[in-house]
């Protein structure tokens, strides 16, 4: 399974639609291994989506995202944990043992807007049940 995660100073990128650098893990057994940094500065918003299906990604794990780049992400089957913050590695062992969705993951002030936008996706009921939630299931952002 490859991991992309957008990285900004060893901290997940606030902004997934303008990070500058992307970060690629290949889950090896029970830990995840970097293979590859790329320069995402001059890769439009509209290209970012089919972007990481060339690069083989199956999970994104991000901060901030738009709507329409989040349905664009789930077109192509990626799955998606959003609205995260925190150091790379600490966001990694979380998705590793299931609490990427847990409160203390979660960007500031944004747990509302996390669980709205939760239930307008049919209401998966835990936090955590969302991490392995497939993309084709879902329906689309509604902000």
């Amino acid at each position: 399974m490859k991991i992309a995660i957008p990285e900004h100073q060893g901290r997940v990128a606030p902004v997934f639609d303008t990070c500058g650098r992307m970060l690629i893990f290949a889950r090896d057994e029970n830990r995840e291994v970097l293979v590859a940094e790329q320069d995402w500065s001059t890769v439009s918003r509209q290209a970012r989506a089919v972007r990481l299906k060339e690069l083989g990604i199956d999970v994104l794990l991000c901060g901030a995202i738009s709507c329409g780049i989040e349905d664009q992400i789930h077109g192509q089957g990626i799955s998606l944990v959003a609205w995260l913050a925190g150091e790379v590695a600490t966001i990694l062992k979380a998705y590793r043992e299931g609490r990427a969705m847990n409160p203390e993951y979660a960007m500031p002030g944004t747990l509302v807007c996390r669980q709205r936008r939760q239930m307008r996706q049919g209401g998966r009921g835990q936090w955590n049940q969302r991490v392995n939630f497939k993309a084709k299931e879902k329906k689309p952002c509604q902000g």
